[in-house]
């Protein structure tokens, strides 16, 4: 939406003609005419854009709204063109600086003890093939407990907002611990297990902030 579109938008919301909403500004209805129609040769001064605004009841977002679209209709067309020129490029630099199959890999989950050492990012990765990437992550796993499927210094790849069936593997939070492991669903109760037998299972009990952060789709072993 251009200037001209959104000040015509607002008036008629308002339920303005052309006529009485040039006669609250200040201004002839020929040249707010000009204006709606995107023929003003004169754009508006700063004076008649704040009386428009007046007029209109703009809120504090409308308003810098309608002054950035007056500024962009006041600027030339061979400058318009160079910043649009100047986007492409950075948009282009940015695309190759990060490939579009890269994801976020996290620094450090226990498959032992249940910690995440930090949160923020610590790298990205590349996994060629992998077309959508759309919640998914990486993280490190340090500890022994999901010996032999997941082994200690591997990596896996989590995917976020999916469901976590009966027996499958994910990682979890539990009061704000991180663990991976294979959940297990009963009507009785929810255990988180090691696939390494000389780890106990970690019943959640009904008190316990638990939630799931990610599917595991992928392990990455043998990589450090």
């Amino acid at each position: 939406m251009d200037f001209k579109e959104f000040l015509k938008s607002k008036r008629e919301l308002l339920g303005y003609s052309q006529n009485k909403f040039s006669k609250l500004v200040g201004i002839t209805q020929s040249y707010f005419n000009s204006i709606e129609r995107g023929e003003v040769k004169n754009p508006p001064s700063e004076e008649v854009l704040e009386n428009i605004i007046s007029v209109l009841q703009l809120d504090s977002k409308d308003r810098e709204r309608l002054l950035y679209l007056a500024a962009i209709q006041r600027t030339p067309l061979i400058i318009l063109d160079k910043l649009k020129k100047l986007n492409k490029d950075l948009k282009s630099k940015h695309n190759q600086d990060s490939p579009n199959n890269s994801i976020p890999l996290f620094e450090r989950i226990s498959a032992g003890l249940g910690t995440f050492a930090d949160e923020a990012i610590s790298d990205y990765i590349v996994l060629p093939g992998l077309k959508n990437i759309e919640n998914i992550f990486a993280v490190n796993v340090k500890g022994d407990s999901m010996e032999p499927t997941i082994k200690d210094g591997s990596i896996i790849i989590c995917k976020k907002d999916v469901e976590i069936r009966n027996g499958e593997i994910g990682a979890f939070f539990v009061d704000d611990e991180a663990f991976v492991k294979r959940i297990k669903l009963t009507s009785e109760y929810i255990a988180l297990m090691s696939d390494n037998p000389n780890y106990p299972p970690i019943y959640i009990g009904p008190k316990e902030n638990f939630k799931a952060i990610g599917k595991v789709i992928k392990v990455l072993s043998d990589v450090i």
